[in-house]
């Protein structure tokens, strides 16, 4: 199994690697081929999303929108840069639920998304399901009776697609609050749902970060237990689970451990993906990479002009940011057979020929940072998988003290040598986890709902009477 790494946005990377690759951007030194970024691509990540609704609100003409997403896609392809790629279309449902469409807006999409998927299917891979659960901000319901049937009204069309398009179809499986677990449960046991999709998955996670160190768990083990009976129940011996976010690289490690446990107790397949816009964020905004120190730390590397010059860590010497960055861009290019790029000197990053700064990296340095960042979330899952195999007989052997500690050690290393105390709570609950996913037991996943994620609650959906039954229009 590759890295589960999925691109969200991963248009940008058509502007930063495509234009460069064909020599649309300046300094390209046939640095490498579109077929070299093809197989890169498809070696170290699980695929590369867009979202169909993120330009939809606030649109004046919409006749031509599904066409154009279509032509995105196709574009896209036909740089070369994506051959055996996994292309997934993302609906836009979060654009309803945090409030950036009004119920006008809401309808047509729901529409036009469904058409879309129906005539222009043949361009992706993969679908997500058009789910709408209430966030903060939404216009478009007024209870939870709304929010049942709206949701219900969506899955049954997608149950409903040619079997073609159904089979591309990721249903998501939302838990994150008391009244969702139990509308999402009803709508998924009801009708028949699980057992109708070839792809799973589950949201809320990031709505969920504050309130995950009150739960004795890691959250996405909530929604994964029901997916999993359902799995039993089918007699399915494998479940492609996606998670929307949740994406660091302390979530890699409790995702590999989740394989191994479904593995061991239940012999099924547990294929987990997960999406993150992180590298375009942290090397084009925030300026840093992740690099390891001679103790195996994980460490921010910041990589902003006035630090490159500093000493890379405190227990190193002579040794700066400039050159830590070069060792790392030249590694990649000989794991790869790139050609390799120059960056000492400000010019080599930020300072053009006549000695100006310039705002942005130049095309290649940008390049090779974007396809680092890729590659190091590869390498780091793969070493989490390779620990895993060790660790994982400790905790089957009941020695709880020795796994936690070596989780806690763990957690250490992903966090710059430092650990928080909510870094010790949850390695200290990936234990009752794995048990959780042993024991399979949803009455206690829903007890931990309702104890410790009610206050998440969308407390003004609470029932009210209301003159007509919402549905899509």
């Amino acid at each position: 199994m590759k890295s589960g790494y999925v691109l969200a946005g991963f248009e940008t990377l058509t502007t930063i690697i495509g234009y460069f690759v064909h020599g649309k951007k300046a300094r390209f030194n046939n640095n490498f081929t579109p077929s070299d970024i093809s197989k890169f691509l498809s070696s170290t990540c699980s695929g590369f999303l867009h979202s169909y609704g993120q330009n939809f609100p606030n649109k004046k003409k919409y006749d031509k929108y599904n066409e154009n997403e279509a032509l995105m896609y196709k574009r896209c392809r036909d740089m070369g840069i994506f051959n055996d790629c996994t292309f997934i279309v993302d609906s836009g449902g979060f654009q309803i639920s945090i409030g950036r469409l009004n119920r006008e807006e809401s309808d047509l999409l729901y529409h036009k998304y469904y058409e879309f998927i129906e005539e222009y299917h043949h361009v992706v891979q993969k679908i997500f399901i058009l789910d709408i659960p209430p966030g903060p901000g939404c216009k478009i319901f007024k209870d939870f009776d709304d929010v049942y049937r709206l949701n219900l009204e969506s899955y049954k069309r997608a149950k409903n697609l040619p079997e073609e398009i159904r089979k591309k179809i990721i249903y998501i499986h939302h838990f994150r609050t008391p009244k969702l677990w139990d509308i999402y449960t009803k709508i998924m046991r009801e009708n028949d749902m699980f057992n109708s999709f070839e792809y799973h998955g589950t949201g809320g996670i990031v709505a969920n970060m504050a309130s995950d160190i009150s739960i004795p768990c890691i959250i996405y083990v909530l929604p994964l237990i029901p997916l999993i009976n359902e799995c039993k129940k089918f007699n399915r011996k494998y479940l492609n689970f996606h998670i929307l976010g949740g994406a660091n690289f302390r979530d890699i490690m409790f995702y590999e451990l989740f394989r191994e446990c479904v593995k061991q107790e239940h012999d099924i397949d547990l294929n987990i993906t997960y999406d993150s816009s992180s590298p375009y964020k942290q090397v084009m905004h925030a300026r840093f990479i992740y690099s390891r120190d001679r103790f195996g730390n994980i460490r921010k590397l910041n990589i902003k002009s006035k630090n490159l010059h500093n000493i890379f860590a405190k227990f190193y010497k002579d040794f700066t940011v400039l050159d830590e960055l070069q060792n790392l861009l030249d590694n990649l290019a000989d794991k790869w057979n790139w050609k390799k790029i120059k960056i000492d000197g400000l010019y080599g990053m930020y300072e053009d020929r006549s000695g100006n700064m310039v705002e942005t990296f130049h095309p290649d340095v940008k390049a090779y940072l974007t396809l680092y960042s890729l590659n190091f979330y590869s390498e780091i899952q793969e070493e989490m998988r390779q620990t895993v195999k060790r660790i994982y007989p400790i905790y089957k052997d009941g020695l709880q003290f020795e796994f936690n500690n070596i989780c806690e050690g763990l957690t250490r290393l992903i966090n710059q040598g430092s650990v928080s105390k909510k870094q010790i709570i949850k390695a200290r609950s990936i234990s009752n986890s794995l048990d959780m996913l042993r024991n399979l037991d949803e009455e206690y996943c829903k007890y931990i709902v309702v104890k410790g994620l009610a206050k998440d609650e969308f407390k003004e959906l609470v029932q009210n009477e209301k003159e007509r039954p919402l549905t899509w229009e």
